[in-house]
């Protein structure tokens, strides 16, 4: 397509053309500032910031907006229309003035401003057109030839560069691909191995690996095997302890006389749950069996054990040496 804007591309009996090209669509579009792209990547951004401006935009003649002099409207852009590969149209709504320079053919050409992407030179943004005869180029200009414009540009770019490294945490040396690089690194799907407070749980650092949380994990279980291993141990020692202590403390209290044999069962089921407390009973209980004797008054043998007491020994679960250790 031939990049020139000829006003009088429509039928002009009579009216000004109602829709204008203001952008052609190409790669790499040869101009003497440089390079330009209309893609479609930049013909969605172009509509895109057209649409989140309310005022419509103005169409100037010459350019004269952007000098600070007085400069009155050619007409006003309502619409942007993207045509694909005939590029970005505007529908305009002209000033008699206007309508009567483009139909005395007076004004045939128009000049678009628009900001442009540094690293791609893809343009961004449309930023208004004028009416002129002595365009730059013979053709669409990308960037207005209006001394500082295009420099304020690069320098506002150049910022938000500079604040784009800040916020990757890159020096402000950081070249374009530097940036690209840290940006797909953020892209790259991040592995939780564990929350925060299960790491501190752990004793280990924020950055600890899956290996190290797990082989933490599995120490901490043998460890934690190991201590149930041996509570058990203890424990069944303990209640072996227990269970002599309440068969010697129950067989002190029969040989003094203060439990009878048929007490005996509840007497050992009572001290193995609470020693202390049958410890108490005995003390306080008064003597239930005459002193010394458990059965009969037969005189023991010289070891201190008859047939009769080793039968009622046995009976009773009292072993051998525990009567004789009480039973002087």
């Amino acid at each position: 397509m031939d990049p020139i804007l000829i006003l009088i591309s429509k039928d002009m009996n009579g009216a000004a053309p109602e829709e204008i090209q203001v952008i052609p669509y190409g790669v790499k579009i040869k101009t003497p500032k440089g390079e330009f792209t209309m893609d479609e990547e930049s013909a969605a951004a172009v509509m895109g910031a057209f649409a989140a401006q309310k005022n419509q935009m103005v169409i100037d003649y010459e350019h004269q907006t952007l000098s600070g002099m007085e400069a009155p409207a050619a007409g006003w852009i309502t619409k942007l229309i993207n045509k694909g590969k005939d590029g970005i149209w505007a529908v305009v709504e002209w000033t008699e003035k206007a309508r009567r320079y483009l139909l005395n053919k007076e004004y045939k050409y128009v000049s678009p401003v628009f900001s442009k992407r540094i690293s791609d030179n893809r343009v961004l943004r449309l930023i208004n057109v004028a009416l002129t005869n002595q365009p730059n180029i013979d053709g669409m200009v990308p960037l207005v030839n209006k001394a500082g414009y295009f420099d304020n540009e690069k320098k506002e770019d150049n910022t938000m560069f500079k604040e784009l490294l800040k916020l990757l945490g890159l020096a402000e040396t950081a070249t374009e691909q530097d940036a690209i690089a840290a940006i797909n690194k953020l892209k790259e799907p991040v592995k939780i191995i564990a929350n925060k407070s299960v790491l501190d749980a752990l004793g280990l650092a924020e950055t600890a690996t899956e290996a190290e949380v797990t082989g933490t994990i599995l120490a901490m279980k043998q460890s934690h095997d190991q201590i149930g291993t041996l509570t058990t141990a203890v424990n069944t020692l303990k209640n072996s302890l227990t269970a002599r202590d309440a068969a010697e403390a129950v067989a002190v209290a029969m040989k003094e006389g203060k439990i009878t044999p048929a007490q005996k069962e509840w007497a050992d089921e009572y001290a193995k749950r609470d020693l202390a407390g049958f410890k108490v009973f005995v003390a306080k209980a008064p003597v239930v069996v005459v002193h010394g004797k458990i059965v009969g008054d037969d005189k023991p043998p010289e070891g201190g054990i008859d047939e009769v007491q080793m039968t009622v020994n046995k009976q009773m679960g009292i072993s051998d040496d525990t009567f004789k250790k009480y039973n002087k």
